[in-house]
C-alpha cells in the first residue's frame, strides 16, 4: 500500500464513491439519489485536499481536508446547479451550514474514507498518520474533525490515536435532513 498525498489523476470516480459510502448517511437528503452525487463528486473533487491510499490500481481509502478554501469538493452553486438543476436551491444553505472552519494553524478533517473489502488492513491509520505528517510539513499544530452522534466506532478510534473532545455542536435546525442530533468537535495535538 502507497501513500499519497494528493490524489494522483484517474482516481476521481473512485474517491467520489467511497466518500458517498460513507456520507451517504449523513448526505443521502441533500445530495442524493447516489448516482448523482456521485457524478457531482467527480467533478468537484479537489485532489489537492487528499491523502489516498493506493494499492496497484485500487483506491483502498482517503482522508480529505480543508486545503484553503476548500475541503473534498470544490462544488459551489454553478456545480450545484449542473447537477441538481432547479432544486440546487434548497440544498446550497444546509450544504452552507454543514462547513467548518479550523481556527488558524489546525488542519481542518473533511472526512476518512476506506473501502469495505481493505478495513481492518490498517489502511485508516496509514491515511490518518499520513495526514499528521502532512499537517506537520505545513505548519500545522493541530488537527481538528467532526465526528457524528451515530458514529461511536470512529469516535473511539479517534480517542485512541489522541484525538480529544472539544464540544459539541447541534444539527439543530436540520436533525431531520441530516439524520443526527450532534457532531463532536475533536483536536489532536502534533
Amino acid at each position: 500500500m502507497d501513500i499519497h498525498r494528493g490524489l494522483p489523476k484517474g482516481f476521481e470516480a473512485a474517491a467520489a464513491a467511497l466518500y458517498w459510502q460513507a456520507f451517504e448517511g449523513k448526505l443521502s437528503r441533500l445530495m442524493g439519489p447516489a448516482d448523482r452525487a456521485q457524478a457531482f463528486f467527480t467533478e468537484t473533487i479537489n485532489p489537492a485536499a487528499v491523502i489516498a491510499a493506493i494499492e496497484g490500481d485500487a483506491l483502498l481509502g482517503v482522508a480529505a481536508f480543508k486545503h484553503v478554501p476548500d475541503g473534498f469538493s470544490t462544488g459551489g452553486m454553478g456545480a450545484l446547479w449542473r447537477h441538481y438543476g432547479p432544486s440546487s436551491l434548497w440544498r446550497a444553505f444546509p450544504l452552507a451550514l454543514l462547513e467548518r472552519k479550523a481556527p488558524a494553524g489546525v488542519l481542518q478533517m473533511d472526512g476518512i474514507c476506506v473501502a469495505a473489502a481493505a478495513r481492518g488492513r490498517g489502511v485508516g491509520t496509514a491515511l490518518l498518520n499520513g495526514l499528521f505528517d502532512y499537517a506537520r510539513d505545513t505548519g500545522f499544530q493541530a488537527v481538528t474533525l467532526d465526528v457524528i452522534d451515530r458514529n461511536p466506532r470512529a469516535r473511539a478510534l479517534y480517542e485512541r490515536i489522541g484525538f480529544a473532545a472539544q464540544g459539541q455542536h447541534s444539527a439543530w435546525p436540520l436533525r431531520g435532513l441530516l439524520g443526527f442530533d450532534y457532531a463532536t468537535r475533536m483536536v489532536k495535538t502534533l
